[in-house]
Formats: C-alpha cells, sequence, structure tokens
C-alpha cells in the first residue's frame, strides 16, 4: 500500500474506532492480512464509504455500503511455507512469515483442514525463498462457499511429488487436489499443474448456474458479496453483450438469460478453457468465449453491442483501450472494479457517458479493499 493511502487509512482508522472491537483473530496486528479487526464492523463500513468517496473525487457518490458476513468469508487463502513455518507473511515485511494455525477469514472446512494439513506436512521440507532452497512453497486451500467443496493444491519447487505418503489418509477429506510446478525464482503461488493428485477442480453454484473452479481460475474472492453484484449485473444487461477480462465465465454466463448473446474474451487460455466447460456444464447457447487481446477484440467489433461489461484487474484499463471503447459505442457500460482510483480515472476518460447508478461492495471485511460496480449509459445528445 502506497504511503499516502496508508496514511488516509491510519486516520480514518482513529476516526471510526470508537471504542474498539476485540479481534477474533489472535495474529492481529503481527500478520499482514487483516487491518480493521480493532474496527467495530458497522464503523468499518462508515471508514470505507468516507475513503471510497475521498477517492472518487467528486464522478460520483456512494451511499451506504452493502455489507458482507463480517469473518469466514473467504474462498482462497494462500499459505506460505518457509523457514520452518506456515502462514502468512508478517505485516510490513516480505522475509517473516507468520506461522498460522488458523485464519478468521477463510471458511471453516478450510480451515480444519488447513490445521490437519500442517501436522501432516511437519516433515515435508518448506521453502526458503531468500535463498531459493528447498521443496514446498505454498499451501493453496480454496473452498466453493454455496456448495461446501474444498481444493487443497500444493505448489512445490520441484516436479516430483513428495507429499504422497503425507497426503494418504487425508485425500478422502478432499474433494480435489493437485500438484503445482513453481521452480523459479519468482515467488509464486499460481503455478501449472504437473500432477492431479484427485479430481482436479470444485464446483461452485450462483443461483443455478454451475461453475467448475481449477486450481488456478480466478474466480471471486466472496461468493456472498460476487452474487449479489452478478444479480444487480443481471439487471442491467440487455441485447448483444461483450463482456471484457471474462475469465472462466462467471459473469457471462450468470447474465446469458437476460442477453441476446453474449461473448466472452480472456487472454489466458486456461481460463477460456474452463469457461468453455462451464457453458457445456450449464447447457448454455447463447454464450460464446473468445481467446483474444481485449483491445483487439473491441477495435475490430465496433458498433455490434448494445452492453459492455468491464471487470478488469487492479491495474485498471488502459487509456488506449478507454478510447478504443468510446469508438465502439456501446449503449450501455457495466463496471465492476476492485480499485476506486483506478475505476475514478478511467470514467473520467468516457466523456460521452454518465454514471446511472453506483454501488459498493463490502467483499472484503477486515481489510482496506472495497468493490464498486457502475452503470453507466451514453448520453442521448451523442
Amino acid at each position: 500500500m502506497k504511503k499516502k493511502k496508508r496514511k488516509l487509512f491510519a486516520e480514518l482508522i482513529q476516526k471510526y474506532i470508537g471504542d474498539g472491537a476485540e479481534p477474533l483473530c489472535p495474529y492481529f496486528g503481527e500478520c499482514g492480512g487483516c487491518m480493521f479487526q480493532n474496527v467495530p464492523y458497522e464503523n468499518q463500513l462508515l471508514l470505507k464509504r468516507e475513503y471510497l468517496n475521498t477517492m472518487l473525487d467528486g464522478i460520483t457518490e456512494a451511499g451506504e455500503i452493502h455489507p458482507a458476513t463480517p469473518y469466514m468469508y473467504r474462498n482462497r487463502m494462500d499459505m506460505v511455507a518457509a523457514f520452518g513455518k506456515k502462514g502468512l507473511r508478517r505485516l510490513g515485511t516480505y522475509r517473516h512469515v507468520v506461522d498460522i494455525e488458523s485464519c478468521a477469514i477463510m471458511q471453516s472446512r478450510s480451515n480444519e483442514l488447513y490445521g490437519k494439513l500442517r501436522g501432516l506436512l511437519v516433515k515435508i521440507q518448506d521453502y526458503d525463498y531468500l535463498r531459493h532452497e528447498g521443496y514446498l512453497r505454498y499451501i493453496v486451500l480454496r473452498q466453493a462457499r454455496f456448495t461446501g467443496e474444498v481444493m487443497a493444491n500444493f505448489v512445490v519447487s520441484s516436479p516430483d511429488n513428495r507429499l504422497g505418503f503425507a497426503l494418504i489418509d487425508i485425500l478422502e477429506d478432499i474433494d480435489s487436489s493437485s500438484l503445482l510446478l513453481s521452480d523459479g525464482l519468482a515467488d509464486l503461488s499460481i503455478a501449472p499443474v504437473f500432477q492431479t493428485l484427485k479430481k482436479g477442480f470444485i464446483t461452485e453454484s450462483f443461483d443455478g448456474i454451475e461453475y467448475m473452479i481449477t486450481p488456478n481460475s480466478f474466480f471471486q474472492s466472496n461468493s456472498e458479496i460476487a452474487l449479489q453484484m452478478y444479480r444487480k449485473i443481471l439487471a442491467n444487461v440487455k441485447g448483444n453483450t461483450l463482456d471484457l477480462y471474462s475469465g472462466v465465465g462467471s459473469i457471462s454466463l450468470f447474465v446469458a438469460s437476460a442477453a441476446d448473446k453474449v461473448t466472452g474474451v480472456e487472454i489466458s487460455d486456461e481460463s477460456v478453457a474452463t469457461a468453455e466447460q462451464n457453458r457445456e456444464l450449464n447447457e448454455i447457447e447463447n454464450v460464446e468465449f473468445i481467446c483474444r487481446d481485449a483491445a483487439e477484440f473491441v477495435v475490430e467489433h465496433k458498433g455490434e453491442y448494445q452492453t459492455l461489461i468491464l471487470d478488469p484487474p487492479r491495474s485498471g484499463m488502459h487509456p488506449k483501450m478507454m478510447s478504443h471503447i468510446h469508438e465502439m459505442n456501446p449503449e450501455r457500460i457495466i463496471y465492476m472494479s476492485c480499485n476506486p482510483s483506478t475505476f475514478r480515472d478511467d470514467v473520467k476518460l468516457l466523456e460521452n457517458y454518465k454514471i446511472d447508478s453506483f454501488e459498493a461492495y463490502d467483499m472484503f471485511p477486515q481489510t482496506p479493499h472495497i468493490e464498486t460496480l457502475a452503470v453507466l449509459s451514453r448520453k442521448h445528445n451523442v
């Protein structure tokens, strides 16, 4: 987090902490994962609303933030295995790991599984990411909130299975498990699968739409809030719809019933392959997925879509891309963002559009992060 933003949050915490709250996590203040556990949850929402309106710089105003379950909400947790510890990095430093037995924001079944794995893997050599020596780099736990299915993946530094014997007694408690190879210097928890120990995917369900989640699939970290946002997007879709940065097709498939046709564009071939599997799983005929660079696709398909859905990475949209979107000239743009700063900068470039609605959702309770959803329409005189 940049110094200016960190300073703003420090000031807001002092303003909204009130009588304080008792953190549920014994590692609060030591672990770098959560920042707001000592702030009462209702005050966290007020804090985030003030922060958000400061960041928006007058382009629109946030009302009340949609609340979430404050704890035990995360679908995914990447636990570092290093220096004889398994847990998360210490607040403010990359070089130290806090040994964590359980996590207050991770879902219950994942927590139970993680506790068992800590004991079973105690004799497995972990990885020294400063000297680049060792074997086990990450334990990655994923849990589907609405189906309860759980996945345990192990990121290792060499393409051999040293975990098989240790995992014999626990694989029956896991719905999916894989070994991922990260043998470079970069510290990555997303890596190619080189051995599937069990099944290779879990399934999540949103209002009857089924999603396969594979080891490297991106899926929203909070299914409860994601479902609320998807329902809002569904209510604003019409005509031919283009979903940029479509990932594994979660939004494209969810809104298909309201659209004439949906095209999902994603640059990751692995994500597109999973999206197509999800389309077949749900037997949806009016959705297609294309593996292309988003900017190239938009340039080649001007005037073909009435609705444009944007869900970009934290870095937001490139200014050239915003220019291409202007030329594409859709009637409506639905912009889902995890970064208020880049959302603000992007929307300022959409001079031919006005914001019809803007809502904020607490996708990440106990942390500074927030998710927003804006619906923009083309101005009538354009």
